[in-house]
């Protein structure tokens, strides 16, 4: 019970610092310089995962409290469009994105466009259910999907100990906890977040973030 307070209060101080550079560079209209933070986060992910989606992107942050207003509220998001949610609407999203930087960089043009890019994933989020942003749409998202699929720190789930619950997919983000013909359950680690939600939510503690 320490270690998820003491992981709780650490992952919201870099939520919080996280924020604070954000603002200042927007401020200071130097926001491209997050790309920076976001490259590193990258490289980084090779070993740790995804780490930078839950303990560092500023729009995660604000689902994270938008999901906490809709609970209290009882208010529930409609899912994704059947037709957006495939593969090639995600790679799209993200070519998109990249040729808008590069447009941006290349002629000189002053459109903020991870300001714009994460205004539009929060609107979003009020209307729709968050994965279809983390898994469909999100372009950094989908980049780190691929930098991280070999990555060595990873949420797992013991198979031989799970009681088929399924309370671990009821409160991922993402739909990265999968269900086996067994009927126990799997963690796609590339997919997930390494936010936390399934290891508070199992009963029996078969949810642990491990080195492998």
């Amino acid at each position: 019970m320490r270690k998820k307070k003491t992981l709780a209060i650490l992952r919201l101080i870099s939520e919080l610092v996280a924020i604070a550079l954000f603002v200042f560079l927007l401020m200071n209209h130097k926001l491209q310089l997050w790309l920076a933070v976001f490259g590193i986060s990258v490289v980084l992910s090779l070993a740790l995962g995804r780490f930078y989606c839950s303990w560092i992107c500023p729009m995660n942050t604000a689902f994270r409290a938008i999901d906490w207003v809709y609970r209290k509220l009882g208010i529930s998001r409609m899912k994704a469009p059947k037709f957006l949610s495939n593969r090639v609407v995600r790679i799209g999203v993200l070519v998109l994105f990249i040729a808008s930087m590069v447009l941006n960089m290349r002629f000189g043009l002053k459109l903020n466009m991870l300001l714009y890019v994460t205004i539009f994933a929060i609107l979003l989020t009020l209307l729709f259910e968050e994965v279809f942003w983390h898994r469909n749409l999100c372009p950094l998202g989908t980049i780190l999907s691929v930098s991280s699929r070999k990555a060595r720190y990873a949420l797992r789930i013991d198979e031989e100990e799970c009681i088929e619950c399924g309370k671990c997919q009821k409160v991922c983000p993402t739909d990265s906890i999968v269900t086996l013909e067994n009927g126990k359950r799997r963690n796609v680690g590339h997919e997930c977040l390494l936010c936390g939600n399934c290891i508070d939510a199992c009963p029996v503690s078969v949810c642990k973030m491990e080195w492998g």
